[in-house]
């Protein structure tokens, strides 16, 4: 037997509760992408599923579960930001992870130099046009170029970004 098959987590029923589990051991970070809506004004959401695409043209992607309960809003929405939380900022990530926009502060968000709502304070913020979709199962994968990006000056190079590991939030560290 192989150290791999050796080392496989005990079995579930549900082989999406083991999926979840081994994919809870990757660390990703963790961002609020927004949109600016008719009624509301801001929706926001927690997500740790951004990657970096493509650099020619700029493209990034994060996943929008299909159930999520402000799926049509960014479904629609023609432009997005993603603001990159610092690991400071867990409060409002787990604020903004809750379903709906019942918990939406307005004091959280600053205008991007294109006018979108951004996370005040965050390490970074992309401005993004969305580029395309893909159905992917129980997500849409949601792909954006970037139109304009800016960084907290003063917190670069000793930034410490929030991260998302083992269901927890966490720091890392710069060096």
């Amino acid at each position: 037997m192989s150290d791999v098959e050796q080392a496989q987590m005990p079995s579930t029923d549900d082989p999406r509760v083991e999926f979840r589990r081994l994919m809870g051991l990757f660390t990703t970070g963790v961002c609020v992408v927004a949109v600016e809506t008719e009624d509301t004004g801001i929706a926001a959401m927690t997500v740790n599923s951004l990657v970096s695409v493509s650099l020619d043209p700029r493209l990034v992607c994060w996943s929008l579960q299909n159930a999520a309960s402000q799926f049509d809003i960014y479904a629609a929405a023609q432009q997005f930001s993603v603001s990159i939380l610092g690991d400071d900022q867990a409060n409002l990530a787990r604020r903004y992870a809750g379903r709906g926009d019942t918990l939406l502060q307005p004091d959280d968000f600053a205008k991007s130099a294109r006018g979108l709502p951004v996370i005040a304070g965050a390490l970074g913020h992309l401005e993004c046009h969305r580029w395309s979709e893909f159905a992917a199962g129980d997500h849409t994968m949601m792909f954006g170029e970037v139109m304009g990006l800016s960084s907290s000056a003063q917190s670069l190079p000793s930034a410490s970004p929030l991260a998302f590991f083992n269901g927890q939030f966490c720091a890392i560290q710069s060096s």
